[in-house]
């Protein structure tokens, strides 16, 4: 059994911002129609999006996220259009930018059972920027069982990070009693390869950094050109992460950047990473 993953910030409608919200979502029809067709034409099973926007004076939809301004409902939906149907689970942190409600969202064809959002920063206001929600989901893989997946966008180091990821962690280890087989935890970490933050998280070798585990070479590539949100005062780095926990019936063999102008356009500012597992 084989199964992939895609990891990607959507960067929250900010590849052409305009004054007008819906002039804003209709220039964003060429970013939906590029992952929507590279989740097609690559046979991708779970994705996680990061910075996922959704017009802030649009009702709440309930279950959260199916308005016709939520990006990744966009994307969900011309899936389905093509025949490709995806389960989906989304919740929101905060505004960013603006006009836009901004969290994260998990799509998969397989099912999707126990999905849980909570808040893993101190501050939960949705006023607040630094305010960060996680999305979590036991996906049922064939043959394989329950394969947990935690997507995150979390702080930076000086701004909540090292009271955030211990929250991640212990949410973690208390959905283990549901039978999961298989971990991963997926996003932007705002955790520099090599920083202090990203050591934080490997150093017990509790979880292991998936595209580092292939492309040891490669692990200062940077995941974004260019100076992006929060990252303007340094050069590009390496922030966006699929970490496994360590151990586990199934290994990763592949793993792409994606979505970078070589494997298909640039649709935000982060690039994605594709990785492909073994299942056992």
């Amino acid at each position: 059994m084989q199964l992939s993953l895609l990891t990607l910030n959507l960067h929250t409608y900010q590849q052409h911002p305009r004054h007008c919200p819906f002039e804003t979502m209709h220039l964003h029809e060429w970013e939906v129609h590029i992952i929507a067709e590279a989740i097609c034409q690559q046979n991708i099973d779970i994705i996680c999006f990061q910075e996922v926007g959704e017009y802030m004076h649009d009702p709440i939809a309930h279950p959260y996220g199916e308005a016709p301004s939520n990006m990744a409902f966009r994307i969900c939906q011309r899936l389905r259009n093509w025949g490709h149907y995806f389960h989906i689970y989304q919740d929101w942190s905060h505004i960013g930018f603006g006009h836009w409600r901004e969290g994260t969202a998990i799509l998969s064809r397989y099912p999707m059972h126990h999905n849980y959002s909570t808040y893993v920063s101190y501050d939960q206001r949705k006023d607040n920027y630094m305010s960060r929600n996680v999305t979590l989901s036991c996906i049922d893989v064939p043959w394989f069982g329950l394969l947990h997946v935690s997507n995150v966008h979390l702080s930076w180091a000086h701004h909540g990070f090292y009271e955030e990821y211990p929250r991640l962690k212990q949410l973690i280890d208390s959905r283990y009693h549901f039978g999961v087989r298989g971990d991963l935890m997926v996003g932007d970490f705002n955790a520099p390869a090599g920083d202090h933050s990203y050591r934080h998280i490997v150093q017990h070798q509790e979880y292991v950094d998936q595209f580092y585990m292939l492309h040891p070479h490669r692990f200062f590539e940077p995941s974004y050109q260019g100076k992006i949100d929060g990252w303007r005062n340094s050069p590009p780095k390496r922030i966006d992460y699929i970490f496994k926990r360590n151990g586990g019936p199934f290994h990763v063999y592949a793993m792409d950047v994606i979505f970078n102008n070589h494997f298909y356009p640039k649709v935000s500012d982060h690039f994605g990473y594709l990785a492909r597992f073994h299942m056992r």
